[in-house]
């Protein structure tokens, strides 16, 4: 099988394309062929060692969003079979045109989602659903502000949000990006590269400001959200997290407002099933539409790189086979 290789960390160019012996499952695994892999900032984390990114094994093969066909099944695996359409999430592995998973972590890919979009359904729906309901509590009745509403997650989250009757508010830094937050559900779009767009972001709340915040770049702009946060209103930090943040408490504590850290791997796995089932059902009616921003051939995983980390793509980033 072709699949991209690490031997050392750093820059993109370490991203190597290589030939490989083909997988076989193990007793209650699957082994999928893999037509999509998502790409995410944690995957160049992880190449170049920064963020606080897991270190694996060299040499690795990277990505851990993975949508595809069932290629093969392992004694006592009974739920898939082969051809069957499904995504799963592994820990390296993905830029792969095979990989071998257990059966229990795989899930079911609705036919009319491309194999590009079934890859945002591996981590970034999962990241916003789990951040609007398990941690910031959200309710139909909600304010929801989504810092960075144009990406992959922020996309997620505003479609989820808005299907559960909230009334949200994204932001973007292009018009490009307004305009796609809008059309995915967002009441307001405000381009957070406007030295007012706070002030247009809380008009919205009648000044009284957003029960919840899902911030997707922390290290930039959650001083900004301490300022947008309502009255025991919730923040969730997502992402974005490059260094120091230097803010002042105050109104935190005069709110009871809270600031609440997201990492998807700490949901328990009665959680994880509720919410790919959430997830599968929204991916079926129509209610959640995953947006790929752009697709890229195996031999331009270096390329799909260096886009990811550009902060401009509106949706999700995909190496394709």
């Amino acid at each position: 099988m072709k699949a991209i290789q690490v031997k050392q960390f750093g820059t993109p160019d370490v991203l190597k394309l290589v030939e490989l012996s083909d997988p076989t499952p193990a007793p209650g695994q699957v082994v999928i062929r893999v037509h999509a892999a998502g790409v995410s900032p944690l995957d160049t984390y992880v190449r170049e060692q920064s963020h606080g990114a897991p270190t694996p094994s060299l040499p690795y093969i990277p990505g851990f969003e993975a949508a595809g066909t069932i290629a093969s099944v392992g004694e006592d695996v009974t739920r898939y079979k082969v051809g069957d359409r499904v995504y799963t999430n592994v820990f390296m592995g993905a830029y792969a045109e095979l990989l071998v998973q257990d059966a229990i972590a795989v899930y079911p890919l609705p036919d009319q989602v491309s194999f590009a979009q079934g890859t945002a359904a591996v981590n970034s729906y999962p990241t916003a659903h789990y951040a609007l309901f398990n941690l910031a509590k959200a309710t139909p009745d909600s304010t929801v502000f989504v810092h960075g509403a144009s990406g992959a997650v922020g996309l997620a989250a505003v479609q989820i949000a808005q299907a559960a009757g909230m009334k949200v508010v994204g932001s973007a830094g292009s018009t490009q990006g307004m305009q796609l937050v809008e059309q995915e559900g967002a009441m307001l779009a405000v381009n957070h590269r406007e030295p007012n767009y706070l002030e247009k972001a809380v008009e919205f709340t009648n000044s009284k400001g957003f029960d919840v915040i899902l911030e997707m770049n922390a290290t930039q702009k959650l001083a900004d959200d301490v300022g947008l946060v309502a009255p025991f209103g919730r923040i969730i930090v997502i992402g974005g997290t490059d260094g120091a943040v230097t803010f002042d408490p105050t109104p935190i504590l005069w709110k009871g407002a809270s600031i609440i850290g997201l990492y998807i791997g700490l949901a328990s796995p009665e959680e994880q099933a509720e919410i790919h089932a959430a997830i599968y059902a929204g991916l079926e009616n129509g209610s959640l539409r995953p947006q790929v921003a752009e697709e890229f051939s195996i031999d331009q995983s270096s390329l799909a790189h260096e886009t990811v980390r550009t902060a401009q793509s509106a949706g999700k980033i995909a190496i394709v086979f």
